[in-house]
């Protein structure tokens, strides 16, 4: 499909997403809402699997995949520093420092485990 009517496409798709949201935020279906925004989830999956342009060379992959794990990596760290600080500050007489630093902490711990989950699947899947 060529740029100019994948294009379209796309702005059709967002404008009766759009209006069924519209519509059913205004009826109060949240029902409806969800399962729009997965329909539109997967129509954009499948219109950009009729996309013909080259999107990535493998240079740009590679630099994307140092990037993204160099993000995690530093973000866990200093979310788990962060979260340790403020539970320090918690116990040392600041007031509810404990929820935030909690909060931080766990969110270090989802995004390890998500890393670890999606590192498990593509080691298994392209056999590394």
């Amino acid at each position: 499909m060529k740029t100019r009517k994948l294009s379209l496409c796309r702005m059709i798709l967002s404008i009766i997403l759009v209006c069924v949201i519209v519509w059913s935020i205004s009826v109060g279906n949240s029902i409806l809402v969800v399962v729009a925004i997965i329909a539109g989830l997967a129509v954009t999956i499948l219109l950009r699997r009729k996309d013909e342009r080259i999107h990535v060379d493998e240079r740009i992959q590679l630099i994307n995949e140092k990037s993204a794990t160099a993000t995690v990596k530093i973000y866990v760290l200093g979310a788990t520093l962060v979260g340790g600080v403020l539970l320090a500050l918690d116990s040392s007489g600041y007031a509810e420092l404990s929820q935030s630093g909690f909060t931080i902490m766990y969110s270090a711990c989802a995004l390890m485990i998500l890393n670890l989950i999606f590192g498990s699947y593509y080691r298994r899947r392209y056999g590394g």
